[in-house]
């Protein structure tokens, strides 16, 4: 987290002091530059002060700061009473990349519920630009920039990160696909160059293209997957969606918008030759027959596939068995893209499931309140517990029942609805989950379920927690083994 400075200070910092104390000195203040982007700075605080504008015009900016989870960067940010100034700086004087890197500021801080000027520094041309009230970049002098500066009634009454909450901006085409349909998203960097990756193999001239895009829960893959085949679609290419798993409210809300979307039951029924494009969403849970059964397709019409998976998301034995991951990987030619940053899951969250699925990792947490850890000796008191919570604020999930057999989970989770394969690719800010008496330990310290179930409890438990976006709740019955495991991830 950054911690907010004056400009002039930070310049002449680096000017003049020792490169040894000017590091301990940015290091302290939580900024990271590079010697160009001081010049640049240095630039525009040249020009800024031949305007005169009042010494508070240079104090409390942060530098270098990005909104927690999401990685998008800031290079310069104060916050005020009355309104709120974002700067960019430029070596270049290039209007487009000002004006698309300006808006894309102005949706980001859009959600502070204030005012707010967006301005872009050139140092070649010594010139400032900014967005008018119509998103349009217009120059301005100098002189109106220090005294917009000027007049700016700073406001600390925050620390910057309680300004920004990361579910504002982690768009869902499933639990938020108004915004995803009105294009009110951005995708980060690595999400950005995966698909420039992929839409250049589309565009090429090989017989066939498929793609192997990857990614853990929480790095946007699904996304990226729904970007390129809602990019396909404005180019009249008539893409498919294959969803292994049921459909959602979210494929409901994009289906009657004119997205064709079937889930793989269905896939035998459809002339996949026909699409100029087919995305196999939770691909890992496909069986080998289907997933035959589209290569062989694909390959006949030199058509283009994107398989999109996450090996670890397997909830039934004979999904773990088939190991598709491994069969679409020795697809001939087949293009390998995999997503490391996490930008959805709260950190603490994704070190927390990380810790609880494998205790072995040894993996330690600070406890910062987004973890809640109940203990119910009985099962009735658990029940009384989940049907107390609010639908506004958790979603409960259940483990998904046998069609068979009566099994122990179904003991605690009657009144609960929603199961782990109802929210295959979904986020939630609020998930509360359960641990009853039969998960445990093995002697690798590897999560595991000594109960009886059709499916596998320990996988859909992993599965169901890492759909938290913001919180976690985990309701222990009867098992203080696992309450003194999950305690002993905090410090």
């Amino acid at each position: 987290m950054t911690r907010a400075i004056n400009l002039i200070s930070l310049v002449q910092a680096q000017e003049f002091l020792s490169a040894a104390e000017y590091e301990k000195y940015v290091s302290r203040h939580g900024i990271a530059m590079r010697a160009n982007e001081v010049t640049d700075l240095r630039s525009m605080v040249d020009e800024l002060r031949a305007s005169q504008p009042a010494g508070r015009a240079f104090d409390r900016f942060h530098v270098g700061y990005q909104i927690p989870q999401i990685g998008k960067e800031f290079d310069l940010l104060k916050f005020g009473e009355n309104y709120h100034v974002n700067l960019e700086l430029k070596s270049d004087c290039d209007h487009a990349k000002m004006e698309r890197q300006l808006r894309r500021n102005k949706y980001y801080l859009s959600y502070l519920g204030l005012e707010c000027y967006f301005v872009s520094y050139s140092s070649s041309a010594r010139k400032f630009f900014a967005l008018d009230r119509d998103g349009n970049l217009v120059e301005v002098a100098a002189k109106d920039v220090g005294e917009m500066l000027s007049s700016q009634v700073v406001d600390d009454s925050l620390l910057i990160d309680e300004r920004f909450n990361p579910s504002n901006y982690l768009v869902s085409p499933f639990n938020s696909p108004d915004k995803f349909l009105l294009g009110q998203y951005f995708l980060t960097a690595q999400q950005e160059d995966v698909k420039n990756q992929i839409s250049a193999l589309f565009a090429g001239h090989a017989p066939n293209v498929f793609i192997a895009l990857t990614g853990a829960a929480g790095t946007g893959k699904t996304l990226l997957a729904y970007d390129i085949v809602n990019r396909m679609t404005g180019t009249g290419r008539s893409p498919l969606i294959v969803h292994c798993g049921k459909l959602n409210s979210g494929h409901d809300a994009l289906i009657a918008s004119g997205w064709r979307i079937i889930s793989v039951k269905d896939v035998a029924r459809v002339a996949l030759g026909s699409f100029g494009c087919i995305l196999i969403d939770e691909a890992q849970r496909i069986r080998s027959t289907q997933f035959e059964a589209v290569v062989a397709e694909v390959v006949r019409v030199n058509g283009r596939c994107i398989f999109s998976y996450d090996r670890s998301q397997t909830l039934a034995d004979h999904e773990t068995r088939s190991n598709i991951s491994a069969l679409i990987e020795a697809i001939p030619n087949v293009s390998k893209f995999a997503l490391s940053e996490k930008i959805r899951t709260n950190k603490e969250i994704a070190s927390f499931i990380k810790a609880f699925v494998r205790k072995s990792r040894g993996i330690k947490i600070p406890d910062s309140g987004n973890i809640q850890l109940i203990y119910f000796r009985t099962t009735e008191d658990a029940t009384r517990h989940v049907s107390s919570l609010s639908g506004s604020e958790w979603k409960v999930i259940k483990f998904t029942p046998s069609q068979y057999n009566r099994e122990h989970h179904a003991t605690y989770s009657e009144g609960v609805l929603t199961t782990s394969h109802d929210v295959i690719g979904q986020e939630f800010d609020g998930v509360a989950v359960m641990v009853d008496r039969f998960f445990d330990y093995n002697e690798e310290g590897v999560l595991v379920y000594t109960g009886g179930a059709y499916y596998q409890p320990a996988k859909m438990l992993f599965q169901n927690m890492t759909r938290a976006r913001s919180r976690l709740q985990v309701i222990i019955i009867n098992n203080p083994r696992m309450l003194s495991a999950c305690m002993d991830i905090f410090v």
